[in-house]
């Protein structure tokens, strides 16, 4: 289920990212900025990322990215990964 943002703020994707720490968020890139850490206005929040990036496709919000809040980040998945070669 998702939501829109009131007000629609503009806020870096890390800002985002503290201020809704347990939702997925989406955003509209500005299209100027740094790519590490862009600026933009936060559209909609919600629990499933996969529905908002169809929200992203569908509407279509240009420059759109969907991020994770930083409580989603702790419980995900991630890593490097290496491997070796035996020849």
């Amino acid at each position: 289920m998702y939501q829109p943002v009131e007000g629609n703020p503009r806020m870096t994707r890390n800002e985002a990212m503290e201020r809704y720490p347990d939702h997925y968020i989406l955003m509209q890139r500005d299209s100027d900025g740094d790519m590490r850490d862009p600026m933009g206005t936060v559209l909609y929040i919600g629990d499933d990322g996969d529905e908002l990036f169809s929200v992203q496709v569908k509407l279509p919000v240009r420059g759109g990215v969907v991020s994770e809040g930083i409580n989603i980040q702790r419980y995900s998945i991630g890593g490097v990964v290496v491997a070796r070669s035996s020849i």
